[in-house]
């Protein structure tokens, strides 16, 4: 046991302090627990991973088959490498090209007006649309509908059965 000497000094205000204090003094406290349970799945999935590790520590490397790396760099055909070049010309020519050597123009805006046949369709079109826009519905006069059905007579019926 621990002599008196050895033991680390506190605060004498801080000592005075609590030795001073009542159970009345104190608050109630509600504790929260912090650390909850890990769920199923945290669980199963720790498993996996510790099986994993186990077996990656546990594998034997000797039970492997030595094996020889071929590193293959195959070269690209003639016309692969003419195409290429033709390419990277193409792509010369157009960035060496001077501008200087062109002619300045102004451009021409044409506006090609429509035939007569195009004119006259429109304007039909826009005639008929604004008939049916602008009819008076009250030009029109009130009609009834009547309907008829002729049903056939008692001797028109005698007369189809005797045929039958």
């Amino acid at each position: 046991m621990a002599t008196k000497a050895a033991l680390p000094s506190a605060d004498p205000q801080l000592l005075g302090a609590i030795s001073k204090a009542t159970p009345e003094s104190l608050h109630h406290v509600q504790t929260d627990v912090k650390n909850p349970l890990p769920s199923k799945e945290a669980i199963a999935q720790e498993k996996t991973e510790q099986e994993l590790m186990s077996g990656i520590e546990g594998f034997d490397a000797g039970k492997l088959k030595p094996t020889e790396t071929q590193e293959k760099n195959p070269l690209p055909d003639p016309s692969a490498i003419n195409l290429e070049k033709q390419e990277v010309e193409k792509i010369q020519e157009i960035e060496g090209f001077k501008k200087d050597s062109l002619k300045h123009t102004e451009p021409t805006v044409k506006n090609v007006l429509p035939d007569q046949d195009t004119l006259d369709a429109e304007k039909k079109e826009q005639e008929l649309k604004d008939g049916v826009t602008n009819f008076n519905r009250n030009s029109l006069k009130k009609t009834t509908t009547e309907e008829k059905n002729a049903l056939p007579s008692s001797q028109d019926i005698a007369e189809e059965k005797a045929a039958k």
